[in-house]
């Protein structure tokens, strides 16, 4: 109703006093001088008013709209400028690419299959993604399609299973008849498994599928790369290049810290590694390329292991990122987890490492085809391995991966994504140097005291690292390391276990280059060292997951030394899988990753530090 009605509805019903309003007679008494005429002359203003209101309103919508139509065009014309950015370099690429195959066809085979993920991601942008959702909803009709009933669907798995492990035993009957080395790791293999079995929360609710299928599809893997000259070939060459890639990192080490930036390797060589790895990192999220890579992996490990979906995207997410990081992106399920699944996150959050450290593992020294594959098999054993310690007796309250998603990049551009990546490194940064100081100190001081006891009754070498040494030689010997060298392993593992997998990798590189290990020790050690599963991380997953959920920190406190102990077991069991199948005239290859890797370490690294037990970490390259 506008304001000009109800002065026209207000007229006709005012009540009149001798010619005066009510309102004029409180405002003006009798006598005062204002007449009705006042009023009617108030009465216009208040129409003019009314006008005046009317085309303020008007000119309001005028203003709005156009700024709206405005902002239409310019995110009109920002898309259209993005569009034809893209097809320019589609474009550009496609003639870049056309080149490289007349001109030298033999080494193209990176430039095509570059141009397959440059042509998707472009037609992708094109088509505003709709490209993504038709080959989604494609594959989502295939599998349905492919899917037979539950009842067909449980008999098929049956059958499968049966004939992929009837598969495997006649295999290694055949393989390790005549190697007494490989049958040792399958030893170790059952004895931790019944080991798990045995202290299994439920062992008479065990679901074996996942525990099955993890193991085969360990083997599988490790047969993959151990085995089939082309995948090892395959393992290699990526080893290759991501060495290749981190070894940029010196050229920004050498601009800030100068030429002698290789007198302090540490510092000034090993963590900038992490800084340019984090930046990297963030890149792949910010385009999404790394959520992508998850959710595949995810979507195979739950196809393959029947496990639940947070199950599988938590584990497959862990590949990638530390415990630290994924706790953060599955906030809003916490809650919703059951014991199970809790165990089985945080059990493979200590069965891996984060890819931001992998770059530092592999400037130690530590062939990286080995760290790929480690981070890669020990997935399943972690799945595998928790689902024997605490079976699932709950259903799920997460039925679909559409629940899960990774975050994207907030940031504004790739610069900005960059520069953020490199931030979020300083954190870790200061974590791993805080980490060793303190640690090598508290060694240096623990070994001090060990030396003064075992003096007073003629053990003067006694040591951290020797009580370490024989307290987990059974267990490296269990895993396939020759006896000679389960001694000098045990003493990593204990390293591993009450410090950290850094300290642990530093002596294993050292080791590696100065050749004091055998190439199939080095081999196995990489794979039973890779895990974050050390009493420090058991704080720091503790503090970061309490604080992800306050209201479930009773339940992580309860499950924390359980899903430490689970997360070793599964790097053992991935150790035992290595020791099962690694060979070494495939690994001494003249084109080795461990090759490529001792060139990047400087020949004047003699000492990263000393303790009392006369760690000295030196390089003969």
């Amino acid at each position: 109703m506008s304001l000009k009605t109800r002065n026209t509805r207000w007229q006709r019903r005012a009540p009149r006093t001798n010619g005066r309003t009510e309102e004029a007679e409180r405002l003006h008494p009798a006598g005062a001088g204002f007449t009705m005429g006042d009023v009617v002359h108030a009465r216009v203003d208040v129409s003019h008013l009314d006008h005046h209101i009317e085309a303020s309103l008007q000119k309001m919508t005028l203003e709005s709209t156009i700024e709206s139509r405005e902002r239409k065009y310019c995110i009109k014309l920002r898309s259209y400028k993005s569009h034809i950015f893209t097809l320019l370099l589609l474009l550009g690429y496609l003639v870049y690419a056309g080149f490289c195959l007349y001109l030298n066809p033999s080494e193209s085979v990176f430039v095509c299959i570059l141009g397959v993920f440059v042509l998707y991601f472009s037609i992708n942008k094109l088509t505003n993604r709709k490209l993504k959702h038709v080959i989604s909803k494609g594959i989502s009709k295939g599998v349905k399609f492919l899917k037979p009933s539950k009842r067909k669907g449980i008999w098929m798995r049956r059958v499968v299973t049966v004939v992929a492990v009837v598969s495997v035993f006649v295999f290694l009957g055949f393989d390790i008849r005549d190697r007494w080395e490989g049958w040792t790791p399958l030893a170790g293999l059952t004895a931790f498994i019944l080991g798990s079995v045995l202290f299994s929360k439920k062992p008479k609710k065990i679901n074996w599928t996942p525990v099955v299928w993890g193991i085969l599809l360990q083997f599988a893997l490790g047969m993959l790369i151990l085995r089939w000259q082309p995948g090892f070939r395959a393992c290699m060459w990526l080893g290759d290049q991501v060495t290749t890639f981190l070894g940029y990192t010196d050229l920004g080490s050498q601009f800030v810290f100068g030429d002698k930036y290789l007198d302090h390797p540490v510092v000034f060589q090993i963590l900038p590694v992490v800084v340019f790895f984090s930046a990297v990192v963030s890149v792949l999220y910010y385009i999404g390329a790394m959520q992508a890579v998850i959710k595949v992996i995810a979507l195979f490990l739950q196809a393959v292991l029947n496990t639940t979906p947070i199950e599988s995207f938590a584990t497959a997410a862990h590949i990638f990122v530390g415990q630290v990081e994924s706790s953060v992106a599955l906030r809003p399920f916490w809650m919703r987890l059951t014991e199970s699944e809790m165990h089985a996150v945080m059990t493979s959050g200590f069965a891996t490492v984060a890819g931001t450290l992998f770059g530092a593992y592999v400037k130690f020294g530590v062939p990286a085809e080995h760290v790929i594959s480690a981070s890669f098999m020990s997935a399943p054993a972690a799945l595998a391995i928790a689902k024997i310690s605490i079976p699932e007796t709950q259903k799920s309250q997460i039925r679909s991966q559409k629940e899960i998603n990774l975050p994207s990049g907030q940031e504004t551009n790739l610069i900005e994504a960059l520069s953020a990546g490199a931030t979020m490194a300083i954190k870790l940064i200061a974590y791993v140097v805080v980490n060793i100081i303190a640690f090598v100190a508290v060694l240096g001081f623990l070994d001090a005291c060990l030396g003064y006891l075992g003096a007073r009754v003629g053990l003067p070498d006694m040591s951290f690292q020797l009580i370490c040494s024989y307290v987990f030689m059974p267990v490296a010997a269990a895993m396939g390391v020759r006896w000679d060298e389960a001694q000098t392993v045990g003493a990593l593992i204990g390293k591993k276990i009450v410090l950290n997998e850094f300290l642990a990798y530093i002596d294993l590189g050292a080791m590696i280059q100065a050749g004091t290990l055998s190439d199939r020790t080095g081999v196995l050690a990489t794979y039973i060292l890779c895990g974050f599963g050390s009493i420090a991380a058991l704080g720091i997953n503790l503090g970061s997951l309490t604080s992800a959920a306050p209201d479930r920190r009773p339940d992580f406190a309860r499950l924390s030394v359980r899903s430490m102990i689970n997360g070793n077991i599964a790097c053992f069991m991935t150790a035992c899988i290595a020791g099962l199948l690694y060979q070494g005239d495939v690994a001494h290859s003249p084109h080795s990753v461990v090759q490529n890797v001792t060139v990047m370490i400087p020949d004047n690294v003699t000492t990263l530090f000393n303790t009392t037990t006369q760690v000295m970490l030196t390089s003969t390259v």
